[in-house]
């Protein structure tokens, strides 16, 4: 089966970042006993139909929750055995090139993730299995999908990688946002209506000469003096005017400026450039980009760390304290801050200075964002701690170059990761050995 024939509902599970599931046990115990069935043999690993009945009803809970479009059967089963098939191949080049997690990583993460739950852990594997996974097999999934997640960045990396060229293109088209400003001068050198091809001829080596004299000019000034010469001499007469446009967008040139000056570098002059109306000859003096506004909010904030799950309450007892003091007097924040904030921005009275989209967590920003100038937001907990956060100010500003260069890559490389993967996997599944039982 070719992985292109189903997709993207196939690559859209597959490029998740989380989607491995432990292989069963070849033999199942029911009421009775019976031989579970192999579907598929990926090189030494066999796929039983246990195991793609267990991924199944896996996948149809996790469409439900997310609510995408259901796939018919048919679609369904063809992905989850497909998906079984990758997920063995990428779990064996794990182990092959040495990238299997350690179960202490693991241990460790299952402990995070807990008190990202707001849980201990006694109670959050106590969550997992009420809904049917023993801990142990949420451990061995969580190490799989690890392991798969480390595998597949390790081996995409060099086919991700973007270089400053396809930054500056993307930079360039109009869909990224970024609109590019010419600063442009233009002499026109008018032809003469009606005139013999010998009178026409005359005037283009008129224009050509001039031209020469555009090239020398080493700066705009001596570029628009150029005009007063020119007038002056009867031989070139024909100069009317020169224009200084200002900036302007390409699409707001005359079409003949904007093919020119696209590919013209600042200070550089043009070749003669014709219409029916006569000649022109233009000079880039500037470009600048004109950059997408984003919203900068000053925020400022308490943190009170967990040190383990069991502390949760007692911290989060100790962050509404400090929340009734607030309440009364907001200017003790600062004090309160240095204080007791465990965070590196205490000494600053827990100022986080500017920050533009993205800069924190997704909860932090979310209540931030709907908070008016000098509100401060109830208690809030995210995988750092308790907060208690206040926005002081507002205000819109360009998005800065780094920052710009950087959303560029990031979006350039979202682009390419769909269809790297895919080529990897198909790779993959090129060298393998695979036999469907069915």
């Amino acid at each position: 089966m070719d992985i292109r024939r189903i997709s993207p509902f196939l690559t859209s599970l597959i490029a998740a970042s989380s989607f491995a599931l432990t292989s069963l046990s070849s033999v199942a115990q029911t009421s009775g006993q019976f031989l579970d069935q192999v579907v598929v043999v990926v090189n030494k690993q066999v796929i039983t139909a246990l195991d793609l009945q267990r991924r199944e009803r896996f996948l149809l809970a996790q469409i439900k929750r997310s609510n995408q479009v259901m796939p018919d059967a048919q679609t369904l089963s063809a992905a989850v055995l497909e998906r079984a098939v990758f997920e063995a191949l990428m779990l064996q080049q794990a182990a092959a090139q040495g990238l299997m997690p350690s179960d202490e990583l693991v241990q460790q993460t299952i402990a995070d993730n807990a008190l990202q739950s707001g849980l201990d852990l006694n109670h959050f594997i106590s969550r997992i299995e009420q809904s049917g996974v023993s801990a142990a097999e949420y451990a061995a999934d969580l190490k799989n999908d690890m392991a798969i997640s480390i595998v597949r960045e390790k081996n995409l990396q060099s086919k991700l990688k973007i270089t400053d060229a396809e930054v500056d293109r993307f930079l360039k088209d109009p869909q990224s946002g970024i609109k590019q400003e010419f600063s442009v001068q233009a002499l026109f050198i008018a032809k003469t209506e009606g005139a013999s091809p010998t009178e026409n001829t005359r005037r283009r080596e008129q224009a050509m000469a001039i031209l020469a004299s555009a090239k020398g000019a080493n700066n705009s000034a001596a570029f628009a003096a150029l005009q007063n010469g020119l007038i002056s001499n009867p031989d070139t007469s024909a100069v009317n005017h020169t224009v200084d446009l200002g900036y302007r967008a390409l699409d707001k040139l005359p079409e003949l400026y904007s093919r020119a000056v696209d590919n013209m570098a600042v200070g550089e002059t043009s070749t003669l450039l014709e219409s029916s109306a006569g000649y022109y000859i233009l000079r880039l003096n500037a470009k600048r980009s004109v950059l997408p506004q984003v919203q900068q909010t000053k925020v400022r904030h308490i943190l009170l760390r967990i040190p383990n799950p069991s502390d949760e309450s007692t911290v989060l007892d100790q962050i509404k304290r400090l929340y009734d003091r607030l309440t009364l007097n907001i200017d003790l924040f600062p004090i309160l801050a240095r204080q007791f904030s465990q965070d590196g921005s205490a000494p600053a009275g827990g100022d986080l200075g500017w920050a533009m989209p993205g800069d924190m967590v997704p909860e932090f920003e979310r209540t931030m964002d709907v908070l008016k100038e000098g509100e401060m937001a109830l208690p809030l907990r995210t995988q750092f701690g308790w907060h208690i956060l206040q926005v002081l100010e507002r205000k819109v500003s360009d998005l800065p170059q780094d920052r710009l260069r950087a959303r560029a890559r990031s979006l350039l490389r979202a682009r390419k990761q769909e269809d790297a993967l895919t080529d990897w996997l198909e790779q993959l599944k090129a060298q393998a050995y695979i036999e469907y039982k069915r």
